[in-house]
């Protein structure tokens, strides 16, 4: 890494409209309409959106109940990836990624047919 030049390992949704085609429910249940110009809405977006409505309170107590559990183990796979990405492993981030992916699957199908 040179003196002005900053090399960085990170992970961003490269195009936004996947996660609502992944995950529409979830993705509904997170984000009012019209979201919020300006800022990201993307997979690592959503997991943070989704803890901080379970942590305040504002999911129902049958979606806290069904969902509460699945949603703090996708946040804790989150906090891996971006530890990961600090200690540039790259590989080990990709990893934790499918599985957070596969995560996410199965929240969306639990919240589908909690409803």
């Amino acid at each position: 890494m040179g003196n002005v030049l900053q090399i960085r390992v990170m992970a961003k949704t490269y195009d936004e409209s996947q996660v609502e085609n992944a995950w529409p429910f979830l993705v509904a249940m997170t984000w009012a309409e019209p979201r919020a110009e300006g800022r990201p809405h993307g997979v690592i977006e959503l997991v943070e959106d989704l803890k901080d409505k379970l942590e305040l309170g504002m999911l129902s107590k049958t979606e806290e109940q069904t969902l509460g559990e699945s949603i703090r183990k996708a946040f804790n796979l989150k906090l891996q990836i971006e530890d990961a990405l600090g200690d540039w492993k790259a590989t080990e981030a990709n990893t934790v990624s499918f599985a957070l992916e596969d995560l996410l699957d199965d929240l969306e199908k639990k919240a589908v047919k909690d409803k």
